[in-house]
């Protein structure tokens, strides 16, 4: 996160929060171009002959600018913020995955057109290989490293949210997702299922998986269900890859 930004410990809710300065923003197209650029995208993928037209998508674009910004903001790495400026690049392909996820995703929670929220979420997957459905509630403050082969499912997660490509979270047959309540790295092909309740501060290694079982605060998750080795987090995840290296 941001040096500059504080994090918010909300009181019985068991969630961090970030707040931040205001910072200056620079996308490499003006909304009005990122309308035409997606619109072409989706009508050149789905030739069904109902073509969505930029002017479909210019509200849409308008309405997610400020959660794209909140979200880019929260993020202390290199392409996303350089000093007080909030970088968003359509050309960087893990930004416009986070950004085409959030914009079928606040289409649905505005109520608005399902056949686009639709056409946004297929296009996620033809282009990145990820699989999160737009009902799915990411939280402000996320990140997506290259995240191919990613499936998030329905859980509740909080901010500062990162996920390494090969990742799943979701249910088993009984239909509890997991449950986040702070920063969390899930790194390479790790999984969480199930009834869990994810603490802050936890990254699950490479190859890790989490079935059904509570991982307290300030933990790194080794090994698989049921044979898993919980080790004490010395440093906070945003000292950790993808946000620092070599340490």
């Amino acid at each position: 996160m941001p040096a500059r930004a504080a994090a918010v410990r909300l009181a019985g809710a068991g969630v961090t929060r970030y707040r931040w300065p205001k910072m200056h923003r620079q996308q490499s197209l003006a909304n009005a171009e990122l309308a035409r650029y997606i619109a072409a995208q989706l009508d050149h993928l789905f030739p069904d002959g109902a073509s969505v037209g930029q002017e479909a998508l210019r509200g849409p674009v308008a309405d997610v600018e400020e959660r794209a910004y909140r979200c880019f903001a929260g993020i202390r790495k290199k392409y996303f913020n350089e000093g007080d400026r909030v970088l968003f690049d359509h050309l960087h392909s893990d930004q416009y995955a986070m950004y085409v996820y959030m914009l079928a995703n606040d289409i649905h929670r505005r109520g608005g057109d399902f056949r686009l929220a639709t056409k946004l979420y297929y296009l996620n997957k033809a282009l990145h290989g990820v699989d999160i459905y737009f009902t799915t509630h990411l939280p402000d403050v996320f990140l997506f490293v290259h995240p191919l082969g990613t499936v998030l499912g329905r859980a509740q997660f909080a901010d500062g949210l990162v996920v390494y490509q090969g990742c799943t979270v979701g249910c088993l047959n009984e239909g509890a997702f997991p449950t986040f309540t702070g920063p969390a790295t899930l790194y390479a092909n790790s999984s969480v299922l199930g009834r869990c309740r994810i603490g802050g501060n936890v990254c699950v290694a490479s190859g890790s998986m989490v079935l059904n079982t509570d991982v307290p605060d300030d933990t790194v998750v080794l090994g698989r269900h049921p044979a898993y080795e919980f080790r004490p987090s010395l440093r906070p995840t945003t000292a950790r890859p993808p946000f620092a290296y070599g340490t």
